[in-house]
């Protein structure tokens, strides 16, 4: 099996914004005059009317222009005898003479302006680069290099209008110095009269409802420390009961339902030590989830992104797809639980960190 290599998780996050970034820009560059006068220019430049031109401009020879031939007879005529005779005694008689009318006639057409400045144009080997339609070439290929020009046409309106569909509906950036109300701490059910603040006795921490959590510096900390608790637990026979704890940590879920039936969750999570990691989007009855940090599959730091509709979800790590699979929780109102714990048998310390979370829909 072939092995993908995984953007490293600043690039990837650098890839992002400029997905961003690309929807901005080239919208800029599609209203832009810059567009505007690169399409007038292309109209203008591969037109059969412009080629054509060109085409008689660079590979028309001099001698082949009416201009040429008329020198060349003019030559061709000023060493004729009767042309020489007058020329030398200057007789009127000799006016009459074909070849002699012929000559004056040009001589007369090559010593006018209009013809001296044709001529002196078409014996121009590089007249193409005098001509207007040059400069417009000119121009057109400038523009056709330029960054903006570039970049839009390395783009389609179809990607565009895919990365614009994508609309934030729900984000965590954790600018406060606290998690605001959108955050409780505990489980999440269906019923307030339920104890959401418990841990199970099959686990070695205890949960401490936010203590041993923190923000600072734009980032939310939650760790698992060894600290000895007595604290609830639930126990699959006995129903809650008091149970000692040799760890502590922190459990917490969003209060209000905020993802779509269909849409797409990414975070920045930076996972250490032993402790396990859980990140996910549950229900109120929270018997099933749908894990944003997949199992076996956490990175010391990546960027997490879960996409679900109502068939599947399809897990990646960075820019990597780790696993799908059917959507178990179809049409259910979606919340975010956030917890770190210790299975029985799996003793130390630990520590997760989230950066930012971001959820999307597909219009």
């Amino acid at each position: 099996m072939q092995t993908v290599k995984m953007l490293r998780t600043k690039q990837f996050e650098q890839w992002l914004q400029e997905q961003a970034q690309i929807i901005v820009r080239y919208r800029q560059v599609e209203k832009g005059e810059l567009l505007a006068e690169y399409n007038r220019l292309k109209k203008v430049v591969e037109s059969v009317d412009f080629q054509a031109k060109k085409k008689e401009l660079t590979t028309t020879q001099y001698d082949d222009t009416q201009e040429g031939k008329t020198i060349a007879a003019y030559k061709s005529l000023k060493w004729k005898t009767s042309v020489i005779l007058y020329n030398l005694l200057k007789k009127e008689a000799w006016k009459e003479k074909a070849e002699v009318l012929e000559y004056l006639a040009l001589s007369e057409q090559i010593q006018t302006a209009e013809f001296q400045q044709a001529n002196a144009f078409w014996k121009n080997a590089k007249r193409w680069f005098t001509t207007p339609e040059c400069q417009q070439e000119k121009r057109y290929n400038e523009l056709a290099k330029h960054a903006d020009i570039v970049f839009f046409f390395e783009h389609t309106e179809k990607e565009v209008a895919d990365l614009e569909s994508y609309k934030t509906v729900w984000a965590e950036e954790f600018e406060t110095a606290r998690l605001s109300d959108v955050w409780q701490t505990g489980f999440l059910y269906p019923s307030k009269e339920l104890k959401a603040n418990h841990s199970h006795v099959n686990e070695l921490q205890a949960y401490t409802q936010g203590k041993n959590t923190q923000v600072a510096n734009r980032i939310l900390t939650i760790q698992t420390k060894k600290e000895k608790m007595t604290a609830p637990a639930w126990h699959p026979t006995k129903g809650m009961v008091m149970h000692p704890f040799a760890y502590t940590s922190d459990v917490w879920h969003t209060a209000q339902a905020i993802a779509p039936k269909a849409g797409v969750l990414q975070a920045k999570v930076r996972c250490t030590g032993k402790a396990k990691q859980v990140l996910c989007l549950t229900t109120a009855t929270a018997k099933k989830s749908l894990a944003i940090l997949p199992a076996n599959k956490v990175e010391k730091e990546a960027i997490y992104t879960l996409v679900w509709n109502e068939k599947e979800v399809v897990n990646y790590v960075n820019d990597v797809e780790v696993a799908r699979g059917k959507n178990a929780l179809n049409g259910e109102n979606l919340h975010l639980l956030v917890r770190s714990y210790l299975p029985t048998g799996q003793k130390g310390t630990g520590k997760m960190e989230i950066d930012w979370i971001r959820v999307y829909t597909n219009a």
